[in-house]
């Protein structure tokens, strides 16, 4: 998870110069009005090796050598909004809520249509063995 105006760098040893595909995973995390939001990572959302906002996870390394291959600082490069897939991430209390919600629905469900056939299978045992008696 990278914060969105958080600083990151990936650097990495290129051993010859050529093409590298380095795809990050994760989500840019944005705070809003109290909400946390997150967005899948897209290659648009950083610099490359050479400094240029990628359009694809794949570029081309001109030297070998350690070098940052992807970074990102104070929000830049950015992204307009609307072109990011923005999921809000529920508070732990609505979470909670939510799994409140579910177990006392499981429950009700469960006392509204009880399972008889322990009781159909203990009232046959009781009827057999009053029966062999007889």
């Amino acid at each position: 998870m990278i914060d969105e105006d958080e600083m990151f760098t990936l650097t990495g040893y290129v051993e010859s110069p050529g093409y590298i595909r380095i795809a990050a995973k994760g989500f840019l995390v944005s705070r809003r009005n109290g909400e946390t939001w997150i967005a899948p990572l897209i290659p648009q959302l950083f610099y490359g090796a050479s400094g240029e906002q990628l359009q694809t996870w794949r570029q081309y390394i001109s030297t070998a050598g350690e070098q940052v291959l992807l970074s990102r600082a104070s929000g830049e490069p950015s992204v307009p909004r609307e072109e990011l897939f923005w999921r809000r991430v529920p508070s732990r209390e609505e979470a909670v809520s939510a799994a409140q919600a579910v177990v006392e629905g499981a429950v009700g469900e469960a006392l509204a249509a009880p399972d008889l056939r322990p009781l159909i299978l203990i009232g046959a045992i009781f009827v057999l063995l009053v029966w062999g008696k007889g």
